[in-house]
């Protein structure tokens, strides 16, 4: 994993937890609004990052982890008692929307290391 994907991963895990649990946190500073802003910002910026290695493999592997790890913890948060300020949760739509993009990328890169193998 990149020092660019661990960064990203804290940053959203850190997010994530204020979200469901803003009392934890300075709530009166950032608005749940201005949390959804910084979280598409951050999904936009890995969706639309240009390519920079060619070994689709690990890529592949890092793309499943991080999905599979912001799910995890969305249940997780979700478990503890948490509720999200901005209705991320594992039955909202968008959320739904959000994981069938990743679904499309992670099966792309996935498809590419197999192309790559041969």
């Amino acid at each position: 994993m990149n020092p660019f994907q661990m960064i990203y991963m804290i940053i959203l895990t850190l997010l994530l937890i204020y979200d469901f649990f803003p009392v934890f946190f300075l709530s009166d500073i950032i608005s749940p609004e201005v949390l959804l802003g910084v979280m598409i910002g951050l999904f936009l910026s890995i969706l639309f990052k240009k390519d920079r290695h060619p070994d689709h493999g690990a890529k592949f592997k890092e793309q499943l982890f991080s999905t599979l790890y912001l799910l995890s913890l969305v249940g997780m948060l979700t478990a503890l008692g948490g509720r999200s300020t901005i209705g991320i949760s594992l039955n909202n739509v968008f959320l739904l929307i959000v994981l069938l993009l990743s679904c499309y990328h992670t099966f792309s890169y996935w498809k590419k290391a197999k192309q790559s193998e041969t």
